[in-house]
């Protein structure tokens, strides 16, 4: 569990320049001098920070790679497609993509939207590296991101080992992720004895969740589990602040964005713990990483621009190894088999 820090998605974008090596060289009748790639993220809305931080992880490595020559001398270029973590407008962005002729996606991020608009990306050819973690989107495409069922067992262990947990209060954002994982939580909570006070779905909509943290107050849980994204996951940071007596808060994955601290504020952000991975710049690796997403944006990365940046990597990669057909046949057949997970 991290207190307080986010982790990047920039790794993910060089795993998709794996993949785009491979199509470019044995693509029949292929004469375009640009590979298309598409980063499909919230890039307007109440998620942008998300969104805009992959973006910009993503740009860079298609900088990156253009510098070096691009791959097998054609140039990347960068796609956006903003689904909104909408399902409805991820059909349409995916439907345009499409029609766009992108070899590639590095998205979607939400699980709602994945689930809903991943097979179109796959009935077309073309290749998926996503972050979806809902375990229905098991064996579509490519991923890096480890899936609900994955880490409800790692966050219900350290409620009950770590924080010696034994009453619980579980928040939860209706989202096909959020809720998801939040059921999972309980589930192995009540198995390792741990009584869950409260199980109640927010509305994402709410303006403060004071009331609903009243109450649950009042029950005294020792640790308040919040599965929501941080738009939600700030307001309740915000709410918490203003109670004298208040559990151990401990915010879910989806809460981990620059735009947590920005809806609570930075001294209730630090109010919660989070459930996660490193700040990019803990990684020895991403040193270099760190100072060009600075350089060029004058703010430091986010949780999933690094892992947006990494797919982008394993997209060339791929293209100058497998060729067009083989690449597209494994695509094909994913969703008979696990999704990938790369190291790292």
């Amino acid at each position: 569990m991290i207190r307080g820090s986010r982790t990047a998605g920039a790794l993910t974008f060089a795993l998709l320049l794996t993949a785009t090596a491979a199509a470019c060289s044995s693509k029949p009748g292929s004469s375009a001098s640009t590979i298309k790639i598409a980063l499909e993220a919230p890039l307007s809305g109440t998620q942008a920070s998300n969104g805009i931080d992959q973006f910009n992880g993503a740009t860079l490595a298609v900088d990156q790679a253009n510098a070096a020559g691009g791959v097998l001398g054609k140039k990347l270029e960068l796609v956006r497609a903003d689904d909104k973590a909408d399902a409805a407008t991820g059909l349409t962005v995916a439907a345009q993509m499409v029609a766009d002729k992108v070899f590639a996606v590095v998205g979607p991020y939400n699980s709602s939207v994945g689930v809903k608009n991943i097979k179109t990306y796959l009935n077309a050819g073309v290749v998926v590296i996503h972050l979806t973690s809902n375990s229905s989107t098991n064996g579509e495409g490519y991923t890096i991101q480890p899936k609900d069922y994955q880490i409800a067992p790692v966050e219900a262990k350290a409620i009950e080992g770590f924080y010696k947990a034994k009453s619980v209060a579980i928040v939860y954002d209706p989202s096909t992720y959020t809720s998801g994982i939040a059921g999972q939580v309980k589930t192995a909570l009540e198995h390792a004895g741990v009584t869950v006070v409260t199980y109640a779905k927010i509305d994402p909509n709410a303006k403060s969740y004071a009331g609903l943290l009243s109450g649950i107050q009042k029950k005294k849980p020792d640790l308040l589990y919040v599965s929501t994204y941080y738009p939600e996951g700030g307001t309740i940071a915000k709410n918490l602040q203003a109670m004298r007596a208040r559990p151990t808060c401990l915010m879910g994955l989806a809460n981990q964005d620059a735009g947590f601290v920005q809806a609570a504020g930075l001294a209730a952000a630090r109010l919660c713990d989070f459930s996660g991975v490193p700040s990019a710049e803990n990684f020895p690796l991403a040193t270099t990483y760190v100072s060009n997403y600075k350089t060029a944006y004058g703010t430091d990365p986010g949780t999933w621009g690094r892992k947006a940046r990494g797919r982008v990597g394993r997209s060339e990669g791929a293209h100058r190894t497998q060729g067009y057909e083989g690449l597209q046949r494994d695509n094909r057949n994913d969703e008979h088999r696990p999704s990938h997970r790369e190291p790292g």
